[in-house]
């Protein structure tokens, strides 16, 4: 099967890289013939009275057999996660799933930007989250976006629901960056070793990526591919944010019991869509982990990503890159990464500090050290993550996983730096069988 190029590393601009029109209708186009496509805004909402709380909005569209893409046929998830962050009583979350264009009636526009989810079951409101450019362009400096909930939301361990309707109006500061290598943004999740993957099916051959990338290359993904043109096939991504949407007013109510309003905040934009083969629909679905911090650094206008990536056939993967302010443009209009640190470079270390859900028995580590070494084309950093509250735990369809605001402090090239990032956290499963809350 064909997985589209998404799905392998290429040199050669394809149409969202070779000009500005292309890349906006890339990110104004649905793409069922890719294993998953994402739109998601996340951040902090600061209120009239000085509370900060977390948020989270999606629309993800994922094949309904990951690997088996057919045309027009893709479960669509949307919602929304809402936490009041000084309460410490865990995420507010609710939303929609169902087949797209079917149970779920979706559209992604362009001229302008927009992205609309909506569903109704008899006897209820209808469902909405929608997503839109009121002025500008889609990925230009300046655009405002407005941004619409309205779902059914409840708590982990609570079986009561309650309605919540949110409004956003933000405006992008930076403009959008295209993270990883190449003229489309391709962005590696892992590293082969030349070992067969012991699959059900059979086992999967691969080639040797780690020890050139780790030997040859130093660590150096980009300087590997650029080399060798490796296709990397069906292992990676295309990935994109705006990492600095600035909060220009915003509301929300909760039922009858929560009504909030403020002009302050900060929000985070990501576009990731992936295609997957074989050898990689085995790494996701057998312990795939990561740890990843999207941080927002408003005094530059930049923005990082800093994770790490794993799975127990396959081994680690680190990426850090810095974009914004500075960077170079891309012929598409994006920005391309100030700074891409090698792999020996970077340094993620959870400290002692922990948190066991209630929820879910999960252990979570709630505070991280990073250190990225500096040489003379990047600079060093020295930052401490912390979770802004112990419980923002996500616990929906099935799958627990620790989602939220962390707050930073250290140093970036010798200066100092503080502020927000959004933190995805892999938590520690509980062992024998604890019922929860008695962990």
């Amino acid at each position: 099967m064909d997985f589209g190029s998404i799905a392998t590393y290429s040199t050669t601009a394809l149409a969202q890289g070779e000009d500005c029109t292309g890349f906006r209708s890339f990110l104004s186009t649905g793409l069922p013939q890719y294993d998953s496509q994402s739109f998601e805004f996340f951040g902090h909402l600061v209120d009239d009275q000085g509370e900060v709380n977390s948020i989270a909005l999606m629309s993800q569209g994922n094949t309904v057999i990951p690997g088996l893409q057919v045309p027009w046929l893709t479960m669509e998830e949307s919602g929304l996660i809402f936490n009041r962050l000084s309460l410490d009583e865990g995420p507010r979350f609710g939303g929609i799933d169902g087949l797209a264009d079917i149970s779920v009636p979706t559209t992604i526009g362009y001229a302008p930007w927009s992205i609309h989810v909506e569903q109704q079951s008899t006897g209820d409101p209808e469902q909405i989250v929608d997503m839109r450019v009121v002025s500008g362009a889609v990925g230009a400096v300046g655009s405002v976006y407005e941004l619409t909930v309205s779902v059914e939301t409840g708590m982990a361990g609570s079986p009561a629901r309650e309605w919540a309707t949110l409004s956003v109006r933000a405006k992008d500061l930076t403009g959008i960056i295209q993270w990883g290598y190449g003229p489309n943004g391709f962005f590696p999740l892992w590293m082969f070793d030349g070992e067969p993957l012991p699959a059900s099916g059979g086992p999967i051959p691969t080639t040797d990526q780690r020890t050139p990338i780790m030997g040859s290359y130093g660590g150096d993904i980009g300087a590997y591919l650029e080399a060798t043109g490796d296709p990397m096939t069906g292992q990676g991504s295309q990935y994109y944010s705006m990492p600095l949407v600035e909060v220009e007013e915003w509301s929300v109510q909760i039922g009858s019991s929560y009504v909030a309003s403020g002009t302050e905040g900060l929000l985070f934009f990501d576009n990731l869509t992936e295609t997957y083969n074989d050898a990689a629909q085995y790494v996701v679905g057998d312990g795939y982990e990561w740890t990843e911090f999207s941080v927002q650094l408003p005094g530059s206008l930049q923005g990082m990503l800093i994770a790490t990536t794993g799975q127990r056939e396959v081994g680690e993967l680190h990426y850090a890159m810095l974009g914004g302010a500075g960077s170079s443009q891309a012929v598409n209009g994006t920005l391309e990464p100030t700074a891409n640190w090698p792999q020996g470079a970077i340094h993620i270390t959870p400290t002692a500090d922990t948190w066991t859900s209630p929820h879910s028995c999960y252990v979570y580590h709630l505070e991280y050290d990073v250190q990225l070494d500096g040489s003379p084309t990047r600079p060093a950093a020295a930052l401490v993550f912390r979770a802004t509250a112990p419980d923002q735990e996500l616990n929906a369809l099935g799958r627990a996983v620790y989602e939220g605001l962390f707050s930073y402090s250290g140093t970036l090239d010798g200066g100092a730096v503080s502020g927000y990032a959004w933190g995805e956290i892999q938590g520690v499963p509980p062992t024998g069988t604890p019922v929860p809350p008695h962990c």
